[in-house]
C-alpha cells in the first residue's frame, strides 16, 4: 500500500512540475504595470542590398512613351507582377553577382551594399542624364524570412512591407504552439561578414530595444522547445506504465490476502 501511495504521489508531483504557468505564456510582461508612458526608440537596422535580391524599379516622366520604353510596361505585366513568386522573379530586377541591375536605356547601375534610398539616388543620377524630372520608385520585393521550431505553421514567408518585427513574423507562422519557449527565441541574420545571432525573450519588455526585434530579409527565427516537452509527449506512456504497475500491485496484494 505504501508503495502504491509513493508511486501516486511521485506521478502527481511530476504532473505539477510539468504544468505550464500563466507567466510563461504572457508577452512583454510588466509593460502594462508602468504608471507613466514609456518610449522605446525604434532601432530598425538598415538593410543593404545583396546579390540575387529582386527589386521593383519604376521610372516615370511626363512623357508616357519614354516611361513605357524605360519600364517596358505592358498591361499583362502590371496585372501579373505580384501574383506569385515566379512573376516576381521573372519581372523584377535581379541584382547580379557583380552587384548591378540592368535597366533599359539607363544601362547597368551598381546597387550592391546600398540602402533602398541610396539606390534610388544612384538611379536618379543616371536617369538625369537621359530624362527630365524623372520620378524614381524602388522597392525590395524579395524580403523573405524563415520561422521554424515550435510554431503552428513553420516555413518560409514573404513580407511586402518596409519593416517587420519578430512578433509579426511569429504571428504569420501561426503563433508559438504549446511546446514553444517564449523565453528562448533565436534570430539568425546572415551578412557578408558571416552570421549574427540574437537571443530574444518575448516575455521581457526590454525586447523592444533589442537589435533583433526588427527583422531583415533572409533572417531565420527559431523558437526553442520547452524543457518538459519530452515529458508531455510521453505522458500517455507514463500513465499507462503507472496504471500497469498499480494494477499489478493490487493483484499481488489480492493474491497475498487470499
Amino acid at each position: 500500500m505504501k508503495t502504491k501511495l509513493l508511486l501516486l504521489f511521485s506521478f502527481a508531483g511530476m504532473i505539477i512540475i510539468s504544468c505550464t504557468q500563466q507567466r510563461q505564456l504572457v508577452y512583454l510582461q510588466g509593460i502594462d504595470q508602468m504608471t507613466d508612458s514609456v518610449f522605446f526608440p525604434k532601432l530598425q537596422p538598415e538593410y543593404r542590398i545583396q546579390k540575387q535580391d529582386i527589386l521593383y524599379i519604376r521610372i516615370y516622366t511626363l512623357n508616357q512613351e519614354v516611361s513605357d520604353l524605360v519600364n517596358q510596361t505592358a498591361a499583362n505585366y502590371q496585372q501579373n507582377l505580384f501574383q506569385n513568386e515566379t512573376s516576381l522573379f521573372i519581372n523584377g530586377y535581379s541584382v547580379n553577382d557583380s552587384g548591378y541591375v540592368e535597366i533599359p536605356v539607363l544601362g547597368r547601375i551598381l546597387v550592391l551594399n546600398k540602402t533602398i534610398d541610396e539606390s534610388i539616388e544612384s538611379i536618379r543620377e543616371r536617369a538625369n542624364v537621359y530624362l527630365k524630372d524623372a520620378t524614381i520608385i524602388v522597392k525590395l520585393i524579395s524580403f523573405k524570412f524563415t520561422v521554424m521550431g515550435e510554431v503552428n505553421r513553420p516555413g518560409v514567408y514573404r513580407n511586402f512591407n518596409n519593416q517587420l518585427t519578430v512578433f509579426e513574423a511569429i504571428s504569420m507562422a501561426g503563433d508559438i504552439n504549446d511546446y514553444g519557449n517564449r523565453r528562448k527565441i533565436l534570430v539568425l541574420r546572415p551578412s557578408k561578414e558571416g552570421t549574427h545571432t540574437f537571443r530574444l525573450d518575448l516575455t521581457k519588455k526590454k525586447l523592444l530595444t533589442s537589435d533583433g526585434y526588427f527583422l531583415l530579409p533572409n533572417d531565420i527565427v527559431y523558437v526553442e522547445p520547452i524543457k518538459n516537452k519530452i515529458f508531455r509527449l510521453n505522458a500517455p506512456t507514463y500513465s499507462f506504465v503507472l496504471s500497469t504497475i498499480t494494477t499489478l500491485i493490487l493483484v499481488l496484494n489480492f493474491i497475498r490476502i487470499s
